[in-house]
């Protein structure tokens, strides 16, 4: 018979051996790096340019003074639209160098000497030369009198939006101060500055894309109407002019937006998350995991987008690419995938 005391003794052992299984297994779980993975596609991928610029309308102008006087009448606001015609802003015609008052002078004279003189015309007391001088001197002083009056009445050019005023009623203006802005807004068009490597990509006719900065739903799409033969010599930029016909809510002259210009479609492109791209010494760098072991696999980005690059390197469509946790790991570390 076996002593009771022994039984107990091997029991004791065979608990503990069991114990400390369960509990190095648990650890190794413990050990390995936390991350979580998203696949690596394959599909066609848009390479774009992406430049910062700012809208102005399909027409626009800035109405500079033409004579030196006062402002006595602002009609118009910021914002307000406005039609061929309108009145923007009224000067004083009594001002040190405006014409008005002599011009109408003149033409209010000469248009009742024609009056008068077609009457007499018609009544055979004139004759037909005398008829045609009288209408010319009326002629010549009508038109004076409309550049006089255009000087001192600022007329909208065309229709469209006042995008700013420079004075307010009571100001005192001098020859080529800005008095207001107004731009056609039919259409809009974008003036941007592109480095030469990024120029080099571009022709007209290419589609834009901008994303409004007050509604990030709106999104308007135009295409590339011109490209500058050189470069600015102290920037080294090229100008490129887009359009944008459909005009969206949410877009307006002066302000400043990003636009993405595509120029040409990668095939069968290799894509991968941005999350997933590290960078060390300047390489580009993407974890992957197989049979829970992460591999340090360099690429070479070809394109960005918002969420997603095209990169080429051995990576294959199908691999898992970690997305986070990556400060954590090291080639060849055991990995488990984790909600973080």
């Amino acid at each position: 018979m076996i002593p009771r005391i022994l039984i107990t003794g091997l029991l004791i052992i065979t608990l503990a051996g069991c114990g400390g299984k369960e509990a190095s297994t648990d650890s190794a779980q413990t050990a390995r790096v936390a991350v979580r993975t998203a696949p690596v596609q394959q599909g066609d991928f848009p390479r774009t340019v992406t430049v910062g610029g700012t809208l102005r309308g399909d027409r626009q102008t800035i109405i500079p003074a033409k004579v030196q006087t006062t402002v006595t009448k602002v009609p118009v606001r910021r914002g307000q639209t406005v039609r061929q015609g309108d009145l923007l802003i009224q000067l004083d015609p009594g001002g040190v160098q405006s014409q008005y008052t002599q011009a109408e002078a003149v033409f209010r004279n000469a248009e009742k000497q024609a009056k008068k003189m077609r009457a007499l015309y018609e009544a055979g007391a004139v004759s037909e030369t005398q008829l045609d001088g009288a209408e010319t001197e009326f002629a010549v002083a009508q038109a004076n009198f409309n550049a006089a009056r255009q000087t001192i009445e600022i007329d909208a050019p065309f229709n469209g939006v006042v995008t700013d005023v420079y004075v307010r009623v009571g100001d005192e203006v001098s020859t080529g101060m800005s008095l207001v802005d107004v731009a056609d807004i039919s259409a809009l068009r974008l003036i941007l500055e592109v480095p030469n490597e990024d120029a080099v990509q571009l022709g007209k006719g290419e589609t834009v894309s901008i994303i409004s900065p007050v509604d990030s739903a709106q999104v308007m799409v135009g295409e590339v109407i011109g490209v500058a033969d050189a470069a600015d010599v102290q920037t080294r930029s090229f100008e490129v002019e887009c359009r944008f016909t459909d005009v969206k809510p949410g877009f307006s002259p002066g302000m400043y937006v990003t636009a993405n210009i595509e120029t040409e479609t990668l095939r069968g492109a290799i894509l991968v998350p941005n999350d997933a791209i590290i960078y060390r010494s300047g390489q580009a760098l993407v974890y992957t995991v197989a049979a829970d072991t992460a591999a340090l696999v360099p690429v070479t980005v070809v394109a960005a987008g918002d969420s997603m690059s095209a990169v080429s390197g051995s990576l294959q469509a199908g691999q898992k690419a970690v997305v986070l946790g990556q400060k954590n790991l090291t080639p060849g570390a055991k990995v488990r995938e984790a909600v973080l």
